[in-house]
């Protein structure tokens, strides 16, 4: 095992039912939560986020790691006044999903907050964001055209679809 603090990398010893033996790679990451930020007026809150891996910016919802002892929605409402400024009143989950089910057990637990209101930002000092708020058809659009490419806000979208376009 390799620690590296909120990454573990394992390394299983896996034998198939044929008898088959192999090592597998496994990530130990945390879960996440992910909101899908809806205003009053039917418009959507995005960030535009600087990622270094990919050395570009991507259009994304607001999500971030749950913190040791916080439960999925508390830390959706937190990642959400963090890089946003935003709180909500009313909130719903819509569910989890398996971000990486081939290398690790991590979920993305999925929330749709209502009754926004607006506040200040309080973002880490390495993170890179520009609040992006776009029409719900808009946001749509860019998703069905293959515009928005962050697979979380992807699935969240996906999630989120018939309830925001009703």
């Amino acid at each position: 095992m390799i620690d590296l603090g909120e990454v573990k990398l394992y390394r299983d010893k896996i034998v198939s039912k044929s008898g088959f033996k192999t090592d597998h790679l496994r990530l130990s990451l945390h879960d996440f939560s992910i909101v899908v930020p809806v205003l009053d007026d039917h418009r959507l809150v995005f960030i535009w986020n600087y990622r270094h891996p990919i050395q570009g910016w991507e259009l994304e919802l607001p999500a971030g790691l749950v913190d040791d002892g916080e439960d999925s929605e508390s830390g959706a409402k937190r990642e959400l006044k963090e890089e946003t400024g935003y709180s909500a009143r009313s909130w719903k989950g819509l569910g989890w999903l398996h971000t990486l089910p081939g290398i690790s057990s991590q979920r993305a637990h999925v929330f749709l907050a209502r009754q926004l209101t607006k506040g200040s930002a309080s973002r880490e000092p390495y993170e890179y964001m520009k609040i992006k708020i776009l029409k719900a058809r808009q946001a749509y659009r860019l998703l069905w055209t293959g515009k928005i490419i962050h697979s979380p806000t992807v699935s969240a979208l996906g999630l989120a679809e018939k309830t925001i376009l009703e």
